[in-house]
């Protein structure tokens, strides 16, 4: 089971079906989404099985089921969402319980590295780079998750390397959203260790690092001019920064939110998979399709991963980091129920909240 657990981790935690999609085309790429389903159902087919993951699956039965009863679209399309989700978070959660952060860090450092070879074989691609992710917010985010779990090594000269490549390569996404809980989640490190403070003196190392791949390769980003302008005190106006903010966004919909909050608009209506624009940000995309109720279950569910994870912040301090960096991502993000990799980070952390909580009953009766 071992082979399967790696070879899963790589379909799903490198966005390999999409990879293969986007590079060689749609049939080979549909051929191994579906392969990730398959190989998911018969390792839960032999592996032991535990108690699932119910919160993920009332919110997911949630949304689905309210959100059809105004969708009116290719029916096909939707049963086919369903049904890849609920194999992913039943059998993917069994995965879930085998990965250790030793496993997980190991992926995530080599999908961050897939920016690097993205920038020096394909400069030109718009100027923001993204790898085996597609999206430059989408790979920072995996940047920051990865960041955050670098709090849970214990190697000190593989935790400062990891910190400065995840750095480095979420700064080549040039997404705003990575840089602001790359900040958050530096200042809570501090929390831990003030000696966590040489981090942020890295960041003349990450710079300067920024600035040979730009004379290699021409960082053709409007964002990075930006940033050499403000640190060379160069006028830059903040309509340039703020511009393609999320906020103008989110402010598309929320009359729309306005008109049903109870039921909302139907499966799609907020993603864009009706033809629509997309509103880019989970919480408002599940209360404008399904209501008010799976939204609030919604939010219940990161209020319980934020308390157990402050309450572990001793034992584990990369749980909260983690936590907060996944809760931040949805607000610019609406893809939680259709990315695996985004599911599987939500449920690893929630796993490893179950885990702290048997070891903190197992010592309670110890004593």
């Amino acid at each position: 089971m071992k082979i399967f657990r790696i070879l899963l981790l790589s379909l799903i935690m490198w966005n390999l079906p999409s990879v293969v999609l986007f590079t060689i085309g749609p049939t080979l790429g549909g051929l191994l989404s579906y392969a990730t389903v398959v190989l998911l159902l018969i390792y839960y087919f032999f592996e032991m099985k535990t108690t699932p993951n119910w919160w993920i699956i009332i919110i997911g039965l949630l949304y689905f089921t309210i959100s059809s009863f105004q969708y009116y679209q290719e029916t096909s399309r939707y049963v086919n969402e369903i049904l890849r989700y609920f194999v992913f978070v039943i059998a993917g959660y069994e995965l879930v319980k085998k990965v250790s952060k030793e496993q997980l860090f190991f992926f995530l450092l080599l999908g961050s590295l897939s920016i690097a070879f993205e920038t020096i074989v394909f400069p030109v691609r718009q100027g923001r780079y993204s790898g085996f992710y597609l999206n430059p917010n989408v790979a920072g985010f995996i940047c920051v998750y990865g960041y955050a779990l670098t709090y849970g090594l214990k190697n000190q000269s593989l935790k400062l390397f990891s910190q400065f490549t995840f750095t480095l390569m979420g700064l080549l996404t040039f997404s705003r959203t990575f840089i602001v809980i790359w900040v958050m989640l530096n200042l809570i490190s501090l929390k831990i260790s003030i000696k966590n403070i040489k981090i942020l003196g890295v960041g003349f190392l990450i710079f300067s690092s920024l600035l040979l791949i730009d004379s290699l390769v021409g960082l053709q980003n409007p964002r990075f001019n930006q940033l050499i302008g403000i640190l060379t005190n160069e006028s830059v106006s903040s309509k340039e920064i703020t511009n393609d903010s999320r906020t103008e966004t989110w402010a598309l919909f929320y009359d729309k939110i306005y008109e049903s909050p109870i039921f909302g608009h139907g499966y799609g209506a907020f993603s864009g998979k009706t033809g629509s624009l997309g509103v880019h940000n989970t919480y408002l995309m599940i209360l404008g399709e399904s209501g008010i109720i799976p939204f609030l279950l919604f939010l219940a569910y990161f209020i319980y991963l934020f308390y157990w994870s402050v309450r572990f912040f001793k034992e584990s301090p990369y749980l909260i980091m983690q936590t907060i960096a996944l809760a931040l991502f949805l607000l610019a993000n609406h893809n939680f129920f259709f990315f695996h990799y985004i599911l599987f980070a939500a449920m690893w952390v929630q796993y490893q909240i179950v885990d702290q909580k048997k070891i903190a009953e197992y010592n309670q009766n110890k004593k």
